[in-house]
């Protein structure tokens, strides 16, 4: 009896263990959007997520609100030069945005960015511009961007994956309070 409960005990344990390996395996493929350990990992930036195109005659105000755009996804793949020490990243941003009902078939330009870093600091930064088009009188539209190329070039005492790629809005100061007043720093 003693031993029947030690091996009951003894496989508990391995499968305790084994359960520990899938859960780690979820958790990677979580941080690492492209599911690999060897590509920069890409996120967006809680307090950048959000673009609210606000009215200057209303600022501040949820009616002054043009249309508000958020980053839902951000996907990544790589490419390697081993003896460059540099990843080549491509990256796909998924994007959903809103207006107020009422409105005619219109288009904008919306700039947003992507920054490099390592250790907490930005190596590298660079801004793009998505063209977000409203259909009719559509209230929601979805968008894509990608950007083709980010090289990440990597000391000789790091590897790729240990540096980030943050995408977020290029926000104004105005759009910046605004989220934070809205509490828009939640992901």
């Amino acid at each position: 009896m003693k031993y029947r409960l030690i091996r009951i005990a003894a496989a508990t344990a391995l499968t305790s263990l084994l359960a520990g390996c899938s859960t780690y395996d979820s958790i990677s493929a979580y941080i690492r959007s492209d599911k690999s350990a060897t590509c920069p990992d890409a996120a967006i930036l809680a307090n950048t997520a959000s673009l609210p195109a606000l009215n200057p005659a209303a600022q501040g105000d949820p009616s002054g609100v043009i249309y508000s755009i958020a980053m839902t996804d951000v996907t990544t793949r790589c490419a390697y030069d081993k003896s460059e020490r540099t990843a080549d990243a491509r990256l796909r941003i998924t994007l959903h945005a809103q207006r107020p009902p009422g409105g005619a078939e219109t288009s904008y330009r919306v700039p947003y960015y992507v920054a490099v870093t390592s250790g907490g600091e930005i190596i590298d930064k660079k801004v793009y511009w998505l063209e977000l088009a409203f259909s009719g009188h559509d209230v929601s539209a979805n968008a894509e961007a990608e950007v083709d190329s980010t090289i990440v070039k990597y000391a000789k005492d790091k590897t790729a994956y240990d540096y980030h790629l943050l995408v977020g809005f290029q926000l104004t100061k105005a759009q910046l309070e605004y989220n934070a007043k809205a509490g828009r720093y939640e992901p």
